[in-house]
């Protein structure tokens, strides 16, 4: 039947449009599309069609850049022509269409809205209702009595839950077996096999060339990031004029807190309202061990949600299985309340063990466990190129790997400068010495490296308080002028360093005595720098000029009296004296009953911490110092039969029962401060060891643990030390607590109870001096 004009005039404009839309498309793509290929391309996309075919040409002969600027407002059939195009291999000449709210290009864009083609997720969210059991603002998931619910209390509505088929807890339904048996989502039968780079068994992610990998493994193609330009994994893809941010950008991205106003790094809480990443709402649900209320850390055991603290307790300390009797991490219970490991509970993918050392629990990393890893790095820290520990760094690296806590090395390794310089040294140097490190600069870290080293037998021990010292003067005195270097380097050599040798040598050189001495030389040298600036000459020094330097600086009496007293033996100066010095008495004190009632509460307060029980109570019953109680090592206390003692100096002192069940207690089980245990043979082992173990813990720190306790120092000090001198002749109370016979006196003094009888005795041929106690 032959065509009407109409008909022939319709073909005619089909076959227009076909032609233009082809030409279109190989303009725009290239020569590697042939006319074959482009007409492929629109039967592919359904736009070869009559109708189609008209509506796509007419929007491509009104925007010529169709294909490479796509409009919002484009017809459906452009997009499905964009996607063949895309995969066909042409993808670099065009540009997809993403969604005008969230700007992805991979989700199904049918939905127009007045500012242009729109998901299905972002179109929901312009149709928020509020949830009538959350009250937050959601797309309507179901009607119930009380109101529309969005879909997470949808999912928790026992309406909608069913009984797992396999653990039993009512859960949403998340698989449904071929007999029609519900699964939750812990439940659901999941494809787990070993991944080729971690051993794990898992599930596998993807499948690479040489195997399965798992979630952890498996590397993501990386793109250019629009904030830092480095190409790493995209976070965030490009939407709204933003460009594509990478994980390390996108958590750094600051913006103003809608609840705490704040301008922080965060995140937008379900795509609406920004919060910074302390405000972020996270659930909040009860322990399954300890019962409190906490954002769980795990919610995937049998056993139910656990809080941080438990969740790390069972993972890091497997125990015995009360079914199976196998050492395994405890993640479910029987209704019994006893510990069950995964394969009793029916999943033995939770049957983790370290791939390296079994060790059923406590993995780390590349399925690990924490000593495995710490090893691993510590061989990586400080063995050189070729992979092999020098043999002097040996016993340090021995020390690290079978620390008690592996995870304080795994943190010191990763975040320290200390371990930076560490590894530096160990690769850049065949070995390490005192006086390699004294070539450095002097720091912290510096010193925490030499203290390491010694505490682990790399070094050999020496008298480091006088070595800094002669080290911190070498430095300062090159720093000053050369008239001030000639008079204050024989000043701190011959006067400073002589006594501090003296002191080094009877034990008795700590480091507050080092700081004395600091101050000391440093006031030396601004007395110097004083008497330049007002153009005075040592040797012509007045009593006029130290009286007024003495008036503008009160607070260094002491030190620049030691200044001048050797600048007058040694005849640089003369004709002047320095004024007596007034030292005010003790005036801090406690009333008889505040005094005993924290003495009492630091002997029977089982809330307080033990080390701040015993510094307190030895500081009111003994008025010692707490620099000196934080120096008494174990070898000072022993017991015989039932009473405990303590030697502060040479004859033994008899402790309170509580006090010594106390100290017993602390020797039995000390405080681990140190990732590093002393080594046997090293010397005595202090009561309360520092960092490293081969050290106390500093004096400021025990300070500030009493007063956070309530529990100062001083007054209590004064006041045990004025009833001390009061029942006992000062003599006695010197030899017992190691004091200075003057200070005895002097405390005496200020008690009114002078020991001049006792001396008056002991020099008496037919008296007997009465036995110390």
């Amino acid at each position: 039947m032959p065509l009407s004009a109409r008909q022939r005039h319709r073909r005619d404009e089909l076959e227009q449009a076909r032609a233009r839309l082809i030409t279109h498309l190989r303009e725009a793509v290239g020569p590697a599309l042939t006319a074959a290929g482009a007409q492929e391309i629109l039967e592919q996309a359904t736009a070869w069609n009559s109708l189609v075919a008209r509506q796509l040409d007419a929007h491509v002969t009104d925007n010529p850049d169709a294909l490479t600027a796509p409009s919002p407002h484009c017809p459906l059939v452009l997009i499905r022509l964009l996607h063949q195009l895309q995969a066909a291999g042409h993808g670099e000449a065009i540009t997809p269409l993403g969604c005008v709210n969230c700007g992805k290009t991979d989700v199904p864009l049918r939905r127009l809205t007045p500012a242009g083609r729109s998901c299905g997720w972002c179109l929901d969210q312009h149709l928020l209702k509020q949830c009538a059991r959350c009250k937050q603002d959601s797309p309507v998931a179901a009607y119930r009595d009380d109101g529309p619910i969005c879909r997470s209390c949808y999912h928790d509505d026992p309406l909608f839950q069913q009984a797992c088929g396999k653990c039993g807890r009512q859960r949403r339904p998340a698989y449904r077996s071929d007999d029609g048996t519900p699964l939750c989502a812990g439940c659901y039968p999941r494809q787990h096999r070993e991944c080729v780079r971690c051993g794990t068994l898992a599930r596998v992610y993807a499948i690479l060339e040489n195997g399965p990998v798992c979630r952890h493994c498996h590397d993501n193609p990386g793109r250019l990031c629009g904030k830092c330009g480095r190409v790493r994994q995209i976070h965030v893809r490009a939407a709204n004029g933003e460009p594509d941010i990478c994980g390390a950008c996108y958590k750094g991205s600051l913006g103003e807190c809608s609840v705490c106003a704040r301008v922080r790094p965060g995140h937008r809480h379900r795509g609406g309202a920004f919060h910074c990443n302390s405000c972020l709402p996270r659930p909040v649900r009860a322990c399954a061990d300890c019962g409190r209320s906490r954002q769980p850390r795990m919610v995937g055991w049998p056993v139910g949600p656990l809080c941080s603290g438990c969740h790390s307790r069972r993972a890091r300390n497997p125990i015995p299985c009360s079914r199976c009797s196998e050492t395994r991490v405890p993640v479910g219970r029987t209704p019994a309340g006893k510990d069950l490991c995964g394969p009793c509970c029916g999943l033995d993918a939770l049957n983790v063990a370290c791939r390296q050392c079994r060790f059923p629990g406590d993995v780390y990393a590349d399925g690990k466990c924490t000593r495995c890893v710490a090893s691993d790095r510590v061989k990586d820290l400080l063995s050189r190129s070729d992979s092999i520990i020098a043999p002097q760094l040996q016993p340090l690296a021995d020390a690290l790997s079978g620390a008690a806590r592996p995870r304080s090395v795994i943190y010191w390794l990763r975040q320290s400068p200390s371990a930076k310089l560490l590894a530096t040294l160990a690769a850049e140097h065949a070995e390490i010495t005192h006086e390699l490190l004294d070539g450095l600069p002097q720091g912290k870290n510096l010193w925490h490296v030499r203290e390491t080293l010694v505490a682990t037998g790399v070094l050999p021990r020496r008298q480091e308080t006088l070595a800094r010292l002669e080290l911190w003067l070498r430095d300062f005195t090159d720093a000053l002028p050369a008239h001030q270097a000639r008079i204050i380097r024989p000043f701190a050599e011959w006067q400073v360093l002589r006594d501090t040798r003296r002191r080094a040598a009877r034990g008795r050189y700590t480091a507050g005595s080092a700081s004395t001495y600091r101050t000391d030389i440093r006031t030396a040298a601004l007395f110097m720098t004083w008497l330049d600036e007002n153009q005075l000459d040592l040797s012509a020094l007045t009593q006029e000029a130290l009286d007024l330097w003495l008036t503008t600086h009160p607070t260094r009496r002491q030190g620049v009296g030691a200044f001048v007293r050797w600048t007058l033996a040694r005849r640089l100066t003369s004709g002047i004296k320095l004024p007596p010095e007034v030292k005010a008495d003790a005036s801090h004190f406690l009333t008889e009953d505040e005094h005993y009632g924290r003495l009492r509460r630091c002997l029977n307060d089982d809330q307080l911490p033990l080390d701040v029980r015993i510094i307190g109570a030895m500081v009111r019953l003994y008025g010692m110092q707490v620099t000196r109680i934080v120096t008494l090592t174990t070898d000072r206390f022993h017991k015989e039969e039932t009473d405990w003692y303590v030697t502060f100096d040479r004859e033994p002192v008899l402790l309170p029962p509580k006090l010594g069940r106390l100290i017993e207690e602390q020797i039995r089980h000390p405080a681990r401060v140190s990732m590093l245990e002393q080594l046997p043979g090293d010397g005595p082992r202090y009561l309360w060891p520092g960092r490293p173990a081969s050290r106390p813990i500093g004096g400021g720190w025990a300070h500030t643990r009493l007063k956070r306790h309530g529990l100062p120092s001083l007054s209590a000090r004064n006041t045990a030390m004025i009833e001390f001198v009061a029942e006992l002749p000062p003599i006695v109370v010197s030899d017992l607590l190691g004091i200075d016979p003057g200070t005895a006196h002097k405390w005496a003094r200020f008690a009114q109870d002078s020991w001049a009888d006792y001396l008056a005795a002991c020099t008496n041929d037919d008296a007997k001096p009465p036995e110390r106690s």
